[in-house]
């Protein structure tokens, strides 16, 4: 329960806060937006309406109307019930009164009412809205990730991504270069949501320009780390681990904050573990990641996943962890790209009911 003084700091707060401004853009644009937007199912009928009075009853009626529709089933029966409580206080005020109305007593009711139902549809209109653009930036993020990966002669590529709230933080992009090689970036910024998102953003808009100058590790992690720096400091962790691997199976990589990458081997056990830990990028323009060197063989895999996958937990609040991922990896009897992932995913969805607290993205790249 709040204490008196957090009432009090609270409103102190609040009036600091208020300005001229805040009261005109409330009156003038908020509200006018809201409307709009509740009525517009009846707009051409109230426009219609000839006679003032009726107008004035469908238009109120409208919104009502548009403010139940955009609730969830059990918030617009509470709504109903505090709607239908509404007049019958009015009414146990007409008994109380000797039959005789008050009529500023119902007013002040009535105008209660009525402000907090303002203040609720124009609460919900902000929410759609807010959730709008979240569905219009899931589906530009929808096309940073390719919902198909691209095969090449010497490599099968296999990815699923699934995201925990309406905008994700993981990114995995495979792109074929003319020399033949493979560049592979595979990411997690920090937290998810909104912002984890836009950080996925910028640094896929950064890794496919850089990409064009010079494909090096060095280059690639360097331009990301520095522009991540610049776009949000602190707030712009970005864990990522980029691979260039040749056609014969030659790679160089820099693994950044990033969980390990599993190599599997061409009997679909664990052979190593790739990267350690590490500072992820978009803390300091200055950091340096050490180049790694190794050759996947014919028929080995490289494992990618986002800490989501090993940090998820079950009901009773274990974590899926490495040691079931090793487990899962090697019990798998279908050791292809696509069959790796998707022994995991079955995995992962078993142990956590399909529930996502985290945002988990899994890649596997096969050698032919």
């Amino acid at each position: 329960m709040a204490r008196v003084r957090d009432w009090v700091e609270l409103g102190k707060t609040t009036i600091s806060s208020l300005k001229t401004s805040d009261v005109a853009t409330l009156y003038g644009t908020e509200w006018p937006s809201t409307r709009k937007m509740l009525i517009a199912e009846h707009a051409g009928e109230i426009e219609r309406e000839p006679r003032r009075l009726k107008r004035f009853v469908r238009t109120r009626s409208a919104i009502l109307f548009g403010i139940a529709k955009r609730l969830a089933p059990l918030r617009r029966v509470i709504f109903l019930v505090v709607f239908i409580w509404f007049f019958a206080c009015l009414g146990t005020i007409f008994t109380h009164t000797h039959r005789q109305l008050d009529w500023w007593l119902f007013v002040e009711v009535a105008s209660a009412f009525i402000i907090m139902t303002l203040l609720l549809g124009m609460e919900l209109i902000d929410k759609i809205k807010f959730r709008d653009e979240l569905e219009l930036a899931r589906d530009l993020q929808a096309h940073l990730l390719p919902a198909s990966p691209p095969q090449t002669e010497e490599y099968a590529i296999a990815a699923f991504n699934r995201i925990a709230n309406t905008v994700g933080g993981d990114i995995y992009d495979f792109v074929p270069l003319p020399d033949g090689r493979l560049a592979v970036l595979f990411g997690d910024a920090s937290g998810h949501g909104m912002a984890a998102g836009l950080v996925m953003a910028v640094a896929h808009a950064a890794f496919r320009t850089q990409l064009d100058v010079d494909p090096s590790p060095a280059s690639i992690v360097g331009s990301l780390n520095r522009i991540l720096c610049r776009a949000g400091g602190k707030r712009s962790f970005f864990s990522a681990c980029y691979f260039l691997i040749e056609r014969d199976g030659n790679w160089v990589a820099m693994v950044a904050g990033h969980p390990q990458v599993i190599r599997i081997d061409a009997h679909g056990k664990v052979a190593e573990r790739i990267g350690c830990g590490a500072y992820p990028l978009g803390i300091k323009p200055s950091l340096v990641w050490p180049e790694l060197r190794g050759t996947l063989g014919r028929g080995e895999q490289l494992l990618f996943h986002s800490d989501g996958l090993t940090e998820a937990r079950n009901a009773d609040d274990c974590e899926f962890g490495d040691a079931y991922v090793e487990a899962i990896v090697a019990c798998n009897a279908t050791p292809t790209a696509t069959g790796v992932v998707d022994a995991l995913v079955n995995a992962w969805t078993a142990f956590a009911g399909g529930r996502a607290d985290d945002d988990v993205s899994i890649a596997v790249i096969a050698r032919r």
